[in-house]
């Protein structure tokens, strides 16, 4: 098995190298074959045995008819420097759509910002809102080449009924919030003084039960301490 398996690996290498060779012949044979030999420099070596399919032995005769041209047989072209005075067409540059957007992205987040700060100073009036929306709308003016009172009207610090109206309105915001505040203060109170007589009528019907005087003595001192806390911060409201 072993030298049956060794003649066969012998032959498919022997008929692999035969089919090598014969694709390599008629590929150097072809046009694009020269091609690549005359590129590489090895034309001169290789296009003598490999154009004509005649043995060395039989003489050259010239063949008859009209020649045909083959491509070992064309010389190289030889290309003229173009005359300075002719203008070569201009290229488009490939990036300018990407540069565009990101203009264009940077323009409107920045009318964004000058907008919304300057909505904000109609409001509130502050030094620090005229800050943020000079900044944007003078960011705004670099990126686009616009002036900002163009596209907006700028709020001028001659607003002062707008700033009236919204003081006025933050002053009865906060007004209402202090009132929520103090309603929700007082009705904790009220549970706490309310849990606080709960416990003083619990030590109450402890003591009427009666026990022993030691007993007795501890929730004495124990409900005594609750009246005291009672009558500070439920009745005197210290």
């Amino acid at each position: 098995m072993r030298f049956t398996g060794t003649v066969l690996a012998v032959l498919v290498a022997n008929l692999l190298t035969l089919f090598l060779l014969a694709g390599a012949y008629f590929y150097f044979k072809s046009d694009h074959g020269q091609m690549m030999l005359y590129e590489m420099g090895l034309h001169s070596l290789f296009v003598a045995p490999l154009a004509s399919p005649r043995s060395s032995s039989e003489p050259a005769t010239p063949s008859k008819g009209v020649p045909q041209s083959r491509l070992s047989d064309i010389q190289p072209m030889t290309v003229t420097p173009r005359s300075s005075n002719t203008k070569a067409p201009r290229s488009r540059p490939s990036n300018s759509s990407p540069e565009r957007e990101r203009n264009l992205s940077a323009i409107r987040s920045s009318l964004e910002m000058c907008r919304f700060w300057n909505a904000e100073y109609r409001k509130d009036g502050t030094k620090q809102s005229k800050q943020y929306r000079d900044a944007a709308c003078a960011r705004y003016e670099r990126f686009s080449g616009q002036d900002s009172s163009d596209v907006l009207n700028i709020a001028g610090s001659s607003s002062t009924s707008a700033q009236t109206t919204y003081r006025k309105q933050q002053a009865i915001r906060d007004r209402q919030r202090e009132e929520r505040l103090k309603a929700e203060e007082e009705k904790e109170h009220e549970e706490y003084c309310g849990r606080l007589s709960e416990r003083i009528d619990h030590y109450d019907s402890l003591l009427r039960r009666g026990g022993s005087a030691q007993y007795m003595n501890r929730l004495k001192r124990e409900r005594r301490e609750l009246s005291l806390e009672y009558s500070r911060k439920c009745l005197l409201r210290q």
